[in-house]
């Protein structure tokens, strides 16, 4: 068996972890918006998020170092569904048929790729 079939499950593992770090950082700015600019819990939630987006900026290098830019930047819409899972689940927000649909669309455009990769 090749190194890359082995290792894929590692690397499909860190690609998520990342999509979902970066994911955080939208959760962390939304909440450092619920606070007044440049307060103590402004200032924390904000840089929480751009933590998030540091730790996620040098996973998305080294996972290119790994996996081809079309196979990872395809992968990154499932950041839209991860923050419309965050935004009902932490914010109570409301899941619009447009929503489902969108995630739907998602869904299938990475399967379809993901399938064109085998």
């Amino acid at each position: 068996m090749d190194e890359k079939k082995t290792n894929r499950p590692k690397i499909l593992l860190l690609l998520s972890l990342s999509l979902i770090i970066q994911s955080l950082s939208s959760v962390f700015i939304k909440y450092a918006g619920k606070y007044e600019t440049l307060s103590k819990e402004f200032i924390f939630y904000y840089v929480l998020a751009v933590g998030c987006l540091g730790v996620f900026a040098i996973m998305w290098q080294l996972l290119l170092e790994l996996i081809p830019l079309t196979t990872a930047y395809l992968r990154k819409g499932i950041l839209y569904i991860l923050i419309l899972i965050w935004s009902v689940i932490l914010f109570k927000e409301h899941v619009t048929i447009q929503n489902i649909i969108g995630s739907i669309i998602i869904i299938a455009g990475i399967s379809l790729h993901g399938m064109d990769e085998h």
